[in-house]
């Protein structure tokens, strides 16, 4: 088990966020000299946690502190957003205007086209699945990289 220092501690302040943005993220300890910790976020490049604070992706995207780190997950999170209305990729779609609602989806199971909305099937992070409709989807989808900027 990891014993929080100051600075695995700031940036383990960033998983409630990370989680309302639609991730599964984590902190967990380095085994790897000169890095504190690892931000282990699902669906992307690891990051290592530096002695002096900053951050190093898997991928070579860097930053200072756990503002940038947050800012970059935010910034794919809203790109992803775009690219699934893009594509008309309606469980990426459904995902983010509920991610966006603040529901904490887990997995997408079914969606299809009813009239002007979606039906929706899916499962939060925790708990048993659930249906809904999403009506006016795609003026709600073409708003969402703007509401998942305002997260956090």
């Amino acid at each position: 088990m990891m014993r929080p220092s100051r600075l695995s501690a700031s940036y383990a302040s960033l998983l409630p966020a990370l989680n309302r943005l639609g991730y599964r993220a984590d902190v967990r300890e380095a085994f790897v000299c000169g890095s504190r910790c690892v931000v282990v976020v699902s669906g992307a490049p690891a990051t290592r946690v530096l002695n002096d604070g900053s951050w190093e992706r898997d991928d070579g995207l860097s930053g200072p502190d756990p503002a940038g780190l947050l800012a970059l997950y935010r910034d794919e999170r809203a790109h992803m957003a775009v690219r699934n209305l893009v594509r008309h990729d309606l469980k990426g779609v459904a995902r983010d205007i509920l991610v966006a609602d603040g529901i904490p989806v887990g997995v997408i199971l079914d969606v299809e086209e009813q009239g002007g909305g979606l039906a929706v099937s899916f499962r939060r992070v925790e708990g048993v699945p659930e249906d809904t409709v999403i009506h006016d989807w795609t003026a709600r989808a073409k708003a969402v990289p703007a509401l998942l900027e305002e997260i956090a």
